[in-house]
Formats: structure tokens, C-alpha cells, sequence
């Protein structure tokens, strides 16, 4: 059985995945597995590269800039994550764990539900989702610019199998995720 876990950038779904990982599951980190295809010389490098010499400087990838490229431009940004999403998706597929769980950020913005069973989606109010990312570094006005810049929370609730508001104590979430597994793993 796949399943994955989603949320909003600061909703906790990382959170739940390190939960998981305590209680003995290996969980798939679809940031993790993009991160190490575009260390120099792997596949997604070496794509990238192709498509985007503009971000490379002495064979280096200036990440930032390629960031502020597709951050910027939504050709740009598909035309990226036409390479890097076959790439994740091979990676995932060769995995055969069951269950396995992936953290997948985007996974209703990719259209990705489809290669999973079940999925579950990790909520938190807005108004906490800006203090945690302001906590991360962010200013205010950037926290709401990347949270617009995110499929609604209404939308992802619309198409989740599962929801689990994250709101209160760490404990709560780590709960509500028990109680979660009883239901799907049963």
C-alpha cells in the first residue's frame, strides 16, 4: 500500500513523517530525493544543466537562481518539474515497502493522488502556518506570498482521503497520527 502525506508549507507534515520514522516506518521524502538528483553529476543535475544553463555558474547549480527563475515564470517552472517529477516518481516506484509512506508537498498540485492508495493531508490554521514560517526565517509578507502561492486549503481538503488538523500540541498531532494508522493499516 502507498500512501502519502501532505500539507501546506508549515502545515507539520514533516512532523508526522519523523513520527513515523521514530515508530519504525521508512518514509519517502520527495524534497529529500529532488535534493540529492541535483547533486552534481546525478540525472536531475545533469538535465537541469540542458534546460537551465542560464543557472549554472563554473558548473555549479545556483540554486537560488534557478528558484527565482521558476518562482517567477510558470513556463519555466513546468518545464523544471517535467524533468525533476519522472525522476522523483522512478525513485519512488522502485521502492517496495508496505506500507510506504511518502512525504509528497505537492501532491495535489502535481496531480500525483493518482500513484497512491490513500493519502493524508496535515491542516493548520493560517494565521499559525505565518508565525511558524516567520519562526523559520521568513518575513511575514513572504510567508503569505508562498502560502498564495500554494493550491487553497480548501481545494486539497476537497480532494484528501484523510485530514488531520494540526492546531494544538505535538502530542495532539502524534494522537490524532495513532489513531490515523490504526484506521488505515487495519
Amino acid at each position: 500500500m502507498r500512501i502519502a502525506i501532505s500539507g501546506s508549507i508549515g502545515s507539520g507534515k514533516s512532523m508526522v513523517a519523523a513520527y513515523l520514522r521514530e515508530k519504525g516506518y521508512d518514509v519517502f521524502d520527495c524534497d529529500e530525493v529532488n535534493r540529492r538528483l541535483l547533486e552534481k553529476g546525478e540525472e536531475g543535475y545533469l538535465e537541469v544543466m540542458k534546460a537551465f544553463p542560464m543557472c549554472f555558474d563554473g558548473g555549479e547549480l545556483d540554486k537560488k537562481k534557478l528558484s527565482s527563475l521558476v518562482f517567477n515564470d510558470p513556463k519555466e517552472k513546468e518545464k523544471l518539474e517535467s524533468i525533476m517529477h519522472p525522476l522523483i516518481l522512478k525513485k519512488l516506484f522502485e521502492r517496495e515497502d508496505d506500507p510506504l509512506f511518502a512525504e509528497v508537498p505537492l501532491l495535489f498540485e502535481a496531480g500525483w493522488e493518482k500513484y497512491f492508495d490513500t493519502d493524508l493531508l496535515v491542516v493548520t490554521d493560517e494565521q499559525i502556518l505565518v508565525e511558524r514560517l516567520v519562526l523559520r526565517g521568513l518575513s511575514r509578507e513572504e510567508a503569505h506570498e508562498r502560502l498564495r502561492n500554494q493550491m487553497s486549503v480548501a481545494e486539497k481538503i476537497k480532494r484528501a482521503d484523510k485530514i488531520i488538523y494540526n492546531n494544538g500540541s505535538l502530542n495532539d498531532l502524534y494522537r490524532s497520527v495513532d489513531d490515523w494508522l490504526e484506521e488505515v493499516l487495519c
